[in-house]
């Protein structure tokens, strides 16, 4: 069987969701060490992080894929596809509308997306060398990104693994062999089709209706979402506490 017929068990599957949810938490812990002496290479750790929060949906969504070897094509092409995995991340806003935005003391403002396209630019500018053909020069990572940049990727980082950690949590709180078999479904469908974020409440309430079991699934998740929400909320609320001190 060539790899693109790969079938993956449902327990590896599991074991491969907690594992890249947790390297992108250490990348995020290990950027925020790195960010005021080195920020490019925070900016890139960051970066990295961020495409194994959307590898970690595609793994999720695996549960949702027949097993049938040429089912499995779907998953295997975007396994090593870096700019998809950085954009899937962003799908993880749809199971809730938490998002950090952030502004820069000159009015400069971020709302999570890409600061340079395509988005893996952001990973590379950070690493290497570059030439740049405008200034016939080469610049070094160093010169190239800011310390905005910096922090911009890692507070999306940051609430797009809070909430990719609150659905494992959920999932694997109760019957787990039944919730990671039907929200992989759900996150199938979220990587496939075409969702927009007033649609998500309606599509919930859908699923939840399915079975007393759905339900209490939907229920348990909304309530592990709540923690990272909470945290957000006061996190916004001391920076607001301490611009208004320093004004």
């Amino acid at each position: 069987m060539s790899k693109m017929h790969r079938i993956i068990s449902r327990e590896q599957l599991q074991s491969g969701l907690s594992l890249a949810i947790d390297n992108a938490i250490e990348l995020l812990s290990a950027a925020m060490e790195l960010q005021e002496k080195h920020q490019s290479k925070a900016l890139a750790l960051a970066q990295i992080g961020q495409e194994e929060i959307g590898k970690s949906l595609t793994i999720l969504a695996a549960f949702g894929i027949p097993e049938e070897p040429k089912a499995w094509e779907w998953f295997w092409k975007g396994w090593r596809d870096h700019k998809l995995k950085a954009h899937r991340a962003y799908l993880y806003e749809l199971i809730t509308p938490v998002r950090l935005e952030i502004s820069s003391p000159d009015g400069e403002f971020h709302d999570g997306g890409p600061r340079r396209n395509p988005i893996s630019r952001e990973k590379e500018v950070g690493l290497y060398v570059d030439y740049d053909q405008g200034s016939k020069t080469f610049t070094s990572p160093k010169q190239a990104v800011t310390s905005f940049d910096c922090w911009a990727r890692m507070s999306t980082l940051m609430y797009l693994a809070a909430t990719a950690d609150a659905v494992n949590r959920a999932l694997t709180h109760k019957e787990p062999d039944f919730r990671f078999l039907e929200f992989g479904r759900v996150a199938f469908l979220l990587c496939t089709g075409e969702f927009y974020q007033q649609d998500m409440p309606a599509f919930f309430e859908l699923v939840s209706a399915m079975s007393e079991e759905h339900r209490k699934m939907i229920e348990d998740l909304n309530v592990a979402l709540e923690a990272p929400k909470e945290m957000f909320h006061a996190m916004v609320a001391e920076q607001n506490r301490i611009r208004e001190k320093g004004t």
